[in-house]
């Protein structure tokens, strides 16, 4: 009499079960040597997030006939250009604006321990009482105190700026290389994965991050110089910094919303109508980018939930901090597409290995 014959579905089923136990188990011995390793696993993970941006200008000109060697001084050269220019003409003015800010601050807590008081009196007038809340002088303390503890501290904060500097000089040395010498490299890493792993690897993770820094660049560019120009037009104190300041934070995601709030808050010390007006006008302008611009020129790029995207910045900031961060949503969308690649699910299983199998025909 024959034996039954096993079910293929739940063998898979029960493989891709035992394999999860394993697979936490190698992530979190990697994170153990990620942290015994931190700083020199930081160089060079943020030497290769550069070298893979400038690596588009840079193969670019190569196929258009220009040398090796002139094409990575010409790439080199134009993003120290760019940031020299920066630091000459943008920078000087975002400092004395912050300054400026520091020193209105205590102004602006005034008006807005009047606002309350006002606030106060109205309320009560309406048959509702509220105690107003005191705010300048626990505020002012709080400011103080940390101003004296950065004093205290000055001696190590000049000892990590000149660490700092010495990590940047590394890093750019790593990013040069990696720019040179980084494919040989990259096929290397390749050859110790499972074929079928490292050619989706090779697709995906590229793909990955580049559409992420290509979507979250465009964005925080957009909303940030949309949001200078009105906040110019309009007449907003420190219109150019809180503009760019909140360009910067959508470079993250939901850092743009986070950032306005914060914006708003503080301008709504100094003047409630001027609050108003601000959370108005970024609001306007937010909306008109994420949902009329964006979409129109980026499409949708990641394919990741908004809860999960959530947790893996929480993730992702724990482990390795604002680097975390930063890579957390291109890989988790890298880890989602690999996942919907290898789980035991025949329908969609199928579908996503033709449209791995295209891509691949593609870039080939």
């Amino acid at each position: 009499m024959r034996s039954p014959r096993p079910n293929k579905k739940l063998i898979q089923w029960l493989l891709w079960r035992l394999n999860l136990p394993l697979l936490v188990l190698n992530g979190w011995c990697l994170l153990l040597v990620f942290e015994y390793f931190k700083e020199p696993i930081t160089i060079l993970i943020t030497a290769a997030v550069l070298a893979f941006l400038l690596d588009h200008p840079f193969r670019w000109l190569e196929q258009r006939g220009v040398g090796r060697g002139l094409a990575l001084a010409m790439v080199l050269g134009s993003a120290l250009l760019l940031l020299m220019l920066l630091g000459i003409t943008l920078l000087p003015v975002l400092i004395h604006q912050a300054h400026q800010l520091a020193l209105a601050s205590g102004d602006w807590l005034h008006s807005g321990k009047q606002q309350l008081v006002s606030l106060n009196l109205w309320l009560g007038h309406q048959g509702i009482p509220l105690n107003s809340i005191n705010l300048s002088p626990p505020l002012t303390g709080h400011l103080s105190d940390q101003l004296q503890t950065l004093l205290s501290h000055l001696p190590d904060l000049i000892v990590k700026t000149v660490g700092g500097l010495f990590e940047g000089v590394l890093t750019a040395i790593v990013t040069i290389y990696l720019l040179i010498k980084g494919e040989t490299l990259w096929q290397g890493i390749l050859t110790w994965l499972p074929p079928k792993l490292a050619r989706q690897t090779r697709i995906t993770l590229p793909r990955s991050f580049r559409n992420y820094f290509i979507g979250q660049g465009t964005l925080a560019l957009l909303l940030g110089t949309a949001l200078v120009i009105a906040f110019l037009l309009v007449q907003i104190p420190f219109g150019l910094l809180f503009g760019v300041f909140i360009g910067l934070m959508a470079l993250f995601p939901f850092g743009g919303a986070i950032s306005i709030t914060l914006v708003t808050l503080i301008v709504t010390l100094k003047s409630f109508s001027l609050g108003l007006t601000v959370l108005a006008i970024a609001t306007a302008v937010d909306q008109i980018v994420e949902n009329g611009i964006a979409p129109r020129l980026l499409g949708h790029l990641t394919r990741v939930h908004p809860v999960w995207v959530i947790l893996t910045l929480l993730i992702g900031g724990h482990i390795a901090g604002v680097l975390g961060v930063i890579l957390a949503v291109p890989l988790a969308s890298f880890i989602k597409e690999v996942v919907e690649v290898y789980r035991p699910q025949s329908g969609v299983n199928q579908t996503r290995m033709i449209e791995v199998r295209q891509e691949s025909t593609e870039t080939d």
